[in-house]
């Protein structure tokens, strides 16, 4: 696999973007957005992604961002239609929005439809709390892959959801979750790796398991993807039927059916302004003692640390920003031809 330096691999994609017609701040969003979800270690939603995003733009499924179709609007909320525009500079502005409104009115949330992927969710709610709000994103979104808990028919997306809190010192706290077992992204990275799939993780329509990720290709029922838990998947099962009813009910999307209304791949940004509920000081004290208090846990045989959620993410981007960033054959090889396609040069690689 080529190593690539986070850099090199941040302009190449930022002009890859650019040549395929996209605002330079556009571009730019989409990019630093596909090459940190490289660096946190979730290469599912990396540029693994551009060859089939650049393919969309230039088919004209996938469009640029103009100006935003607000169809119902509160003080606090709003209901977006995103007209197949880029999800991801969408939900970017979406964030936004609700932390604006919220830093004004405590809360903002914002519910959008019609939109394309919208990659990584942890991107999304620490931006909020780089504000000092609580941020959560809720998605009804991706392939309809997930079986129900004692199902083996794919019924439910990935449906996932993210959550981040300010912290007193260094990154916010920060939750992304899918309520499937993996995001369908990880078993297409299995697949252009060649490796199996782990246990757990697909059944067939008998219930059996299945371990080839090529299986899992297609729209059909054969395979699915078990709920969050894999064989005691209530509770993910559970917790992804609610979002389904929360983000795709609230965006206008639809909920999760054979036909959605809208099509389905709703989802919610959420901000909450925690000055209007205590102290920022009294808060952050709050979250440090939290902090410190799990951390103090002893460890199991093997453990070295005790993770914060989103401290592993923080860890594997300074090891891959100083050592480089892996990308598997596929990905680099459909990567070099669509860069030739729309004559971007290509970096050096180890």
């Amino acid at each position: 696999m080529p190593i690539i330096d986070a850099t090199h691999l941040r302009t190449l994609q930022r002009e890859l973007y650019s040549a395929a017609g996209f605002p330079e701040d556009q571009a730019h969003i989409v990019a630093d957005h596909l090459v940190d979800a490289n660096l946190y270690g979730h290469d599912s939603h990396g540029v693994i992604r551009t060859p089939g995003y650049i393919r969309a733009i230039i088919s004209g499924n996938i469009k640029p961002v103009r100006e935003l179709k607000i169809i119902r609007e509160t003080p606090v909320s709003a209901v977006i239609d995103a007209e197949r525009t880029i999800g991801i500079v969408v939900a970017h502005k979406a964030m936004q929005m609700a932390t604006d409104r919220a830093l004004e009115h405590t809360i903002g949330a914002i519910a959008v439809h019609r939109s394309s992927h919208i990659g990584r969710l942890g991107d999304y709610p620490p931006k909020a709390a780089e504000r000092n709000c609580i941020g959560l994103l809720m998605l009804n979104g991706g392939g309809r892959f997930t079986a129900p808990f004692g199902g083996t028919s794919r019924r439910l997306p990935p449906n996932p959801i993210a959550f981040s809190a300010p912290t007193p010192n260094g990154p916010p706290l920060m939750l992304d979750i899918t309520t499937s077992m993996s995001a369908g992204g990880k078993v297409d990275v299995y697949r252009a790796r060649g490796q199996e799939t782990p246990d757990g993780w697909l059944i067939d329509a008998d219930g059996n398991p299945v371990n080839d990720p090529n299986r899992f290709k297609g729209n059909g029922d054969a395979v699915a993807m078990l709920p969050l838990g894999g064989p005691q998947g209530h509770k993910g099962y559970g917790l992804g039927m609610m979002i389904d009813a929360i983000a795709g009910g609230l965006s206008w999307a639809g909920c999760s059916s054979e036909q959605p209304t809208r099509g389905g791949s709703g989802y919610i940004a959420i901000a909450i302004k925690i000055d209007s509920f205590i102290d920022l000081s009294d808060y952050l004290n709050e979250i440090g003692r939290l902090c410190d208090w799990i951390k103090s846990s002893r460890t199991q045989p093997g453990v070295d640390k005790i993770y914060l959620p989103g401290e592993i993410e923080h860890d594997t981007r300074a090891k891959r920003e100083a050592e480089g960033v892996f990308i598997e054959d596929e990905t680099w090889d459909n990567t070099i031809e669509t860069a030739n396609e729309l004559s971007v040069s290509i970096p050096d690689v180890r």
